[in-house]
C-alpha cells in the first residue's frame, strides 16, 4: 500500500471515528428549534418594542425620576414610536430598536444621577448648617 493510500485510509477512519463519538460537528442548515419568541407567536422585534415600552412606562410612572427628565422622556417616546413604526423593516428596524432601548437605559441613568445630585446637594447644605450654626 502506498503512503498516499495509507494517509487517505487513516484520515477516513479518523473522520468516521470523530463523527461517531460526536467530537466533530458538521454544520447543519436546517433549523431544529424555533427561537423562543417565535414559539410564543411574538416576533422578536415586537417583543423588544414591548419591553422598551414597559421600561419607559416604569420610568415615567416614578415621579421622583420622571420629574427630573421630562424633555428627555418625550425624546425617548419619539424614538420608541419610530422604532415601533419600522420594526418590520429589515434594514432600519433593528438599529432603531437598539437606539430606542439604549436611550431609555441612558434616560434612567440620567434621572437617577440627577436625583443623587439633588440628594447630595441637600446633604451638603445640611452638613454646612451643622458645621456653622447661626446663633441668634
Amino acid at each position: 500500500m502506498s503512503a498516499v493510500a495509507t494517509r487517505l485510509a487513516l484520515s477516513s477512519v479518523l473522520a468516521i471515528g470523530l463523527c461517531a463519538c460526536g467530537s466533530l460537528k458538521l454544520p447543519s442548515f436546517s433549523s431544529t428549534a424555533p427561537e423562543p419568541a417565535a414559539q410564543q407567536g411574538v416576533e422578536p422585534s415586537t417583543a423588544a418594542v414591548a419591553r422598551i415600552r414597559a421600561s419607559l412606562l416604569t420610568l415615567r410612572s416614578d415621579p421622583a425620576l420622571s420629574a427630573r427628565v421630562p424633555a428627555e422622556i418625550a425624546e425617548a417616546e419619539n424614538l420608541l414610536q419610530q422604532a415601533d413604526a419600522s420594526q418590520h423593516d429589515r434594514q432600519n428596524g433593528p438599529p432603531r430598536i437598539y437606539i430606542a432601548e439604549r436611550k431609555v437605559e441612558q434616560l434612567r441613568a440620567l434621572a437617577e444621577l440627577r436625583a443623587l445630585e439633588a440628594e447630595y446637594e441637600s446633604l451638603r447644605k445640611q452638613r454646612d448648617a451643622l458645621k456653622n450654626p447661626t446663633t441668634p
